[in-house]
């Protein structure tokens, strides 16, 4: 292909002077002037020189094209994807004359010995396992392979890793994005901002206009729809990870498999322990988590505490219908939910709605539907589980239980760019594994959980 484009070149080269000679040949000369015949000669012998360059440039791309494609569909016969035969359907007498040819094209992609974590076909983490293969590991084979089968490939620096890196394909990037948000709780929740630059400035409302009583003859005092700015600070999330040679060489449908379920699985952890745990401090990238800011006095009206209910054991149903009540309508009217550790969950939400019923109790559920269980829903709302939040079944006074409302209007998550992974072959060559190392970009900001006079679209329940 190096070729071809080196014959392309020479014949734009070839295709240029051709056009400045005839240019020079039409341009008209002084007056009273003959033209010179020994120079007409000479500009006809050079333009009959460069056309037949360019004819024999010409055929010399022609004849490398077919052997290019000669030698593609050679190894498609001897590689396990090669495409199916032509397939031709019977001629009958209504189609006698001119039967219809249907082509289809099948890839024979090997399948894994075990069930898929992360993908959910066995062509796709083929494909996706070939061009990590090729373009992260190096291997040529694989990189002819992503070519001829039209894996798309953008990389960043060459035509292979060792040069700066190389940008994931479509296949895995697809299903990275897809299971940091499986994963995730902040990545699926909270609102998306796509970034074009490290740095991102939106406008948030913060006050709107006011509709006034009107008096005969009275003026109607104005009101304004006011604005700050939120900033988003793209930051760079890295991780680390050890395959073993053996996986690269065995199969790439199980090496695409892990590589993507590791590699979301450690973002979306990431994530989600800086969003909702994180103390503004280098561990957690100086994210200042929501369970952290909402705590701070600037946002007492979103705080509803329970009352010497210093457990999750402790806690009543009362508890949680005053942190429902203390919502906005404008904040349960769309994608409202709980956020709860499971531990949380179990132990106080599952324990208040399986209560056997009674004068002092609210559940009112018999043996039968203790045993069926239900889904994960509480008052009404759906609740979904957050791994970082509290966990601890004792010493939780003052902490956050759990927190109520519509994530997208609380917190953003700024994309700025998609995954990257590099290799390293030689660090751990001892141990016979490779060090592959994926990064992304993105930010994290919690932008609005109201004040000390109106509460914001997500509350927290405080232990007491």
């Amino acid at each position: 292909m190096d070729k071809i484009k080196a014959l392309l070149d020479e014949l734009a080269n070839i295709t240029a002077q051709i056009q400045a000679a005839m240019d020079a040949e039409e341009a008209p000369s002084g007056e009273g002037e003959a033209a010179d015949p020994s120079a007409m000669d000479a500009q006809e012998s050079s333009l009959r020189s460069l056309m037949e360059r360019a004819d024999a440039i010409k055929s010399k791309i022609e004849f490398l094209e077919k052997v290019a494609e000669k030698e593609k569909s050679l190894r498609a016969v001897l590689e396990r994807a090669a495409p199916a035969k032509v397939v031709e359907k019977a001629a009958t007498p209504e189609n006698k004359e001119s039967a219809d040819v249907e082509t289809r094209t099948e890839y024979a992609v090997p399948k894994s010995n075990h069930n898929l974590r992360a993908f959910r076909d066995n062509e796709t983490a083929y494909r996706a396992g070939m061009h990590l293969k090729g373009y992260v590991f190096g291997d040529a084979e694989a990189r002819r392979w992503c070519k001829d089968h039209g894996v798309e490939t953008r990389v960043q620096a060459g035509g292979i890793n060792s040069l700066g890196g190389v940008l994931t394909s479509p296949e895995m990037s697809t299903e990275i994005i897809r299971l940091v948000e499986e994963f995730g709780v902040y990545p699926q929740y909270a609102r998306r901002m796509p970034m074009n630059s490290d740095t991102m400035v939106i406008p948030r409302r913060t006050g709107g206009l006011t509709a006034r009583p009107v008096g005969e003859n009275i003026e109607v005092s104005a009101s304004d729809v006011t604005f700050d700015n939120v900033e988003l600070n793209a930051k760079i999330w890295g991780v680390a990870n050890r395959v073993p040679n053996s996986l690269l060489e065995d199969s790439v449908i199980d090496l695409a498999d892990l590589m993507a379920l590791e590699v979301s699985q450690a973002f979306a952890e990431a994530i989600d322990n800086s969003a909702f745990i994180g103390d503004g401090t280098s561990a957690y990238h100086t994210v200042t988590g929501i369970t952290t800011k909402i705590l701070q006095s600037a946002y007492s009206a979103s705080v509803v505490t329970a009352t010497s209910n210093t457990t999750f054991a402790d806690l009543t149903l009362r508890n949680f219908t005053d942190l429902l009540s203390r919502l906005p309508l404008y904040a349960r009217n769309r994608n409202a939910r709980w956020y709860i550790s499971p531990v949380g969950w179990g132990a106080a939400m599952l324990r208040l709605a399986m209560l056997p019923g009674g004068s002092s109790n609210a559940g009112g559920n018999n043996s039968d539907n203790v045993a069926a269980g239900f889904g994960e829903t509480f008052l009404g709302y759906p609740v979904t589980l957050v791994q970082p939040m509290e966990s601890r079944l004792t010493g939780t006074s003052g902490g956050v239980a759990c927190l109520f409302g519509d994530l997208s209007q609380a917190a953003l998550y700024g994309d700025r760019r998609a995954i990257s992974i590099k290799t390293a072959s030689e660090r751990y060559i001892e141990f016979d594994q490779t060090l592959t190392f994926a990064t992304a970009r993105n930010a994290i900001v919690v932008n609005d959980l109201g004040s000390t006079s109106k509460a914001g679209p997500v509350v927290a329940l405080r232990f007491g």
